[in-house]
């Protein structure tokens, strides 16, 4: 007998030893990250006052466990710690840069020391990718492995952790339904338990653990959840292939300016795409014959490649047109490199359904290709050859100095919140200005820019002044106007949410004098143009305050109309308040809207 070549796979996938890896593994995590998130509690403390030492060890700490789990059983243990220490020092590196790029806080007292969203969400995209294509060459000890091999790998990985996604949600649904139970009976002690860090972190990484563990010794499990997705999937291509070219045919007797009013035809191109080739692949799979069977998937696979193509021809002539009117944005940034993914695959399946129509056999080397494409631009973005967010200051900044953008149209929060460390010194050199002839204003509004605590504070529309409103406001009766301090003090309100939209707006508000009873001053209705109103009264002193809101839709039966001609009665309440100890309770009619029976 001939003696069998090593194999890289252990023979004992659900051994004792790799489920004790894996226990230990989801242990040292739970500590981790458990310890990190103390320390990110106030007052902060070690790392979590240092962000170039927090944000790098919280990563790191969430993600290269996963990989150990889903490792461990698929590959020998050296090549294994050799990936995950590449890893680590990948995901390190991206969250120093993270945390070294700086961000300003979108709200006030928020914290800015976590990683930033966007981080989260490319390294789970590219650590996925990596990890199937770095398991693959390990096991067949070759970098250009076979497209079966990949499909099997990514798939098995992707259902998964899908499992195990849904095996911790319900691991915790039972927790909450059993701590539901013991309420019953005046016992709170397990949902006390249940809200503990020290007990959360380890539940969570323990149950993920098994259950990547069950899913790992049982591929039958898998392979059976990833057949019935796929073939479900599959069926919505030639639904979404003939949608799509519904679109693209009547594109040609339209106009595009409704297209590009929306100004989301980006994003919502991109997702078309996307789906696309999500559900191509579903049909192609791993390219076995039996997938050739069916003609309708065939011709829908087909079309599906040709209709890439004007799809993200559409998405980045949208962009573009962006970009022309308004510069680089961090997400423009983003929406480009996703472009760019896309065009990869519309090229690469198109020249596919050329070569290869019969049954696209070219679009694995595509697959592949757009993978690597897709993890060079996650380094790139994430990293400081390419940083979205300087990349926006250059920009931005430019068509600032060189008049393409006037001052008062000009965006100068962004720079703070989105620009990240540039963006901020931006600021500073711009509040320096003194050269040119919108040098002050330039200056001024950079140092209200940087004062700033609040994204959006700084975007509330300024107050109406006095003569603008005059302009605004129909007082009624005929002849009678608003006393001359009433729009300084009657609507000094600090949320602009609150203000009379003809107070921030060109909306027509409309006032009217009443009288609430007699022997009473005359108190003031004020309607703006939304379902909202106001009633005013002058106190004893003088000024005009207001005192209550007034329920109802004013747009309803002509009742705007009727407040004009002077059509009001005043009416008792049909029912009268309970008064319950110190506490007044209003009973309110259950009419709809125009006051019709719901």
């Amino acid at each position: 007998m001939s003696e069998q070549a090593p194999s890289n796979q252990p023979n004992a996938t659900g051994s004792r030893a790799v489920l004790a890896a894996r226990v230990l593994t989801a242990a040292i995590q739970a500590a981790a990250l458990y310890l990190l998130t103390d320390a990110a509690k106030a007052p902060l403390s070690w790392p979590a006052t240092e962000p170039p030492a927090f944000v790098p060890l919280l990563v790191v700490f969430s993600y290269i466990p996963l990989l150990l789990l889903l490792g461990f059983g698929q590959v020998r243990a050296r090549p294994l710690a050799l990936w995950a220490t590449v890893a680590i020092v990948i995901v390190a590196s991206l969250g120093v840069h993270d945390a070294l790029r700086g961000r300003a806080a979108d709200f006030t007292g928020a914290e800015s020391f976590w990683p930033s969203p966007q981080l989260w969400l490319a390294l789970t995209g590219s650590l996925f990718v990596a990890h199937v294509l770095v398991i693959d060459s390990i096991i067949e000890k070759r970098l250009l492995i076979s497209y079966p091999r990949h499909f099997d790998t990514a798939w098995k990985v992707a259902v998964q952790c899908g499992l195990a996604a849904v095996f911790v949600g319900v691991f915790w649904g039972v927790l909450h339904l059993g701590a539901g139970l013991f309420r019953l009976v005046d016992i709170t002690y397990f949902t006390r338990l249940i809200e503990k860090r020290w007990f959360a972190f380890p539940a969570t990484t323990l149950a993920l653990a098994v259950a990547i563990h069950v899913t790992d010794v049982q591929p039958a499990l898998i392979r059976g959840a990833r057949s019935m997705a796929l073939t479900l999937f599959s069926w919505l291509l030639p639904l979404l292939v003939a949608i799509l070219f519904g679109f693209l045919v009547s594109l040609p007797f339209i106009s595009l300016a409704p297209l590009w009013k929306t100004h989301f035809a980006t994003a919502l191109l991109l997702v078309s795409a996307g789906f696309v080739v999500l559900l191509m692949n579903s049909c192609y799979q791993d390219g076995a014959l039996e997938q050739t069977q069916s003609r309708i998937k065939r011709f829908a696979v087909l079309l599906g490649a040709f209709e890439l193509i004007p799809l993200v021809a559409l998405a980045a002539w949208a962009l573009a047109l962006r970009v022309g009117q308004y510069g680089w944005t961090v997400e423009r940034i983003f929406a480009a490199s996703v472009i760019l993914i896309a065009a990869c695959y519309a090229i690469g399946y198109a020249g596919a359904a050329v070569r290869s129509p019969t049954w696209m056999k070219r679009m694995e080397i595509t697959n592949v290709v757009t993978a690597y494409v897709a993890l060079s631009v996650v380094l790139v973005l994430f990293s400081p050859i390419a940083d979205p967010a300087r990349l926006t200051v250059l920009d931005q900044v430019e068509r600032l100095q060189s008049g393409a953008v006037p001052p008062d149209k000009f965006d100068f929060a962004a720079l703070k919140f989105d620009g990240a460390r540039w963006g901020r010194a931006a600021l500073e050199q711009l509040a320096e200005a003194k050269e040119g002839a919108e040098a002050a204003t330039i200056a001024e509004r950079a140092k209200r820019a940087l004062a700033l605590t609040n994204r959006y504070a700084g975007r509330n529309p300024p107050r109406a002044t006095a003569a603008e409103m005059a302009e605004r406001v129909a007082v009624y009766p005929a002849g009678r106007t608003l006393p001359a301090a009433f729009f300084e003090d009657a609507f000094v309100l600090p949320d602009s949410s609150q203000r009379p939209y003809c107070q921030t707006g060109m909306r027509q508000c409309l006032a009217r004098f009443v009288s609430l009873g007699p022997g009473q001053r005359e108190a003031i209705v004020f309607i703006d143009g939304r379902s909202i109103g106001y009633l005013f009264e002058q106190d004893a002193s003088g000024p005009w305050k207001q005192t209550a809101h007034l329920q109802g839709n004013f747009s309803c039966n002509g009742a705007r109309e009727e407040i004009e001609n002077g059509a009001i009665a005043l009416q008792p309440h049909t029912w009268p308040d309970i008064v319950v100890g110190s506490h007044r309770i209003e009973i309110n009619s259950l009419l709809g809207m125009c006051g019709s029976p719901w």
